[in-house]
């Protein structure tokens, strides 16, 4: 994969150079010798047992999923609140191709802060249009995926595809993400259908993204949708 290029480089930059954190100014090399300061915020319980965002004690469900007898996805969670040092870090591998920083996040996650091992389960990665795919060289959500894979042994698939290029979400409006992905993602039918999904991707904001995966996973007899983000935003 393209992404496997600039993996070689920093390699080599990591051999010469003590790469420094952007957020704390800190030296840090990937393979652990030294760590930045991952200033980042877990969401801690108690949180809605069906979207995962925050609730108060002694309650099960928030407000909006009170009385909802059917939703796409079953359970949501996310890891991480998604504040300004992380948006700092996901700006930069997104938009300035600065692959390594990806690293500070997979550096945290391991398989006691995974809410789903279930058997049965595959995980498949939101995706991303291909022309993007080709411009950034890999897709975080698949990277994602990758990781958590190798954590808790479920296997991946990858037959959810994006049928064509959207403006990105977090230019929109509420109402302007639901128009934006509308019939933007289909299923290869050359793959097969597993009858349980956890879906996987990098931020939760308003939740149109995966909901936009998940009805049509549904409508290809996909039965469980589940869903796990590495970042959450405190609040839409």
């Amino acid at each position: 994969m393209l992404r496997f290029l600039p993996a070689v480089l920093d390699h080599f930059l990591e051999t010469w150079f003590s790469p420094i954190c952007p957020i704390c100014a800190n030296e840090i090399w990937m393979g652990h010798e030294r760590q930045c300061c991952t200033p980042f915020h877990f969401i801690e319980n108690p949180v809605c047992i069906v979207c995962g965002f925050k609730i108060e004690s002694g309650q099960d469900t928030c407000g909006k999923c009170f009385n909802v007898e059917f939703r796409p996805i079953e359970q949501i969670r996310s890891l991480l609140w998604y504040q300004e040092s992380a948006k700092a870090l996901i700006h930069m591998v997104k938009f300035q191709g600065r692959f390594e920083w990806f690293n500070v996040f997979l550096n945290i996650l391991n398989i006691n802060n995974f809410p789903f091992s279930e058997e049965g389960f595959h995980l498949v990665p939101v995706p991303v249009h291909r022309k993007k795919f080709l411009k950034r060289g890999f897709n975080q959500s698949e990277i994602l995926a990758e990781h958590i894979s190798d954590v808790i042994s479920l296997p991946i698939n990858t037959g959810l595809r994006k049928n064509r290029e959207t403006p990105p979400q977090s230019a929109l409006n509420q109402n302007d993400r639901k128009l934006n992905l509308l019939n933007a993602f289909e299923w290869d039918t050359k793959r097969a259908i597993p009858e349980k999904i956890i879906l996987i991707d990098d931020v939760y904001t308003t939740g149109e993204t995966l909901s936009a995966c998940a009805k049509v996973l549904r409508s290809v007899g996909v039965k469980r949708v589940l869903a796990w983000t590495l970042f959450r935003t405190p609040q839409i």
